[in-house]
């Protein structure tokens, strides 16, 4: 059940990643500033860390049955 705690972990990290180099490379099509690019990758971050809370505590409340 670790284990497949760790790979759900570890994909999520790989999408906020995606989604953080995604943000970044529009800054300079879009128009959109220095900071408010890092501003939308703070946001995606807290985002992923909020599921990843969730999906750790999920986790551990099916190992507790």
């Amino acid at each position: 059940m670790r284990g497949a705690l760790l790979i759900i972990v570890l994909i999520a990290m790989l999408i906020v990643g995606i989604l953080v180099v995604k943000d970044m490379k529009t800054e300079s099509v879009d128009g959109v500033t220095k900071q408010e690019a890092i501003e939308k990758a703070e946001k995606s971050v807290k985002t992923a860390e909020d599921a990843i809370n969730r999906i750790t505590d999920k986790a551990k409340k099916s190992t507790e049955y």
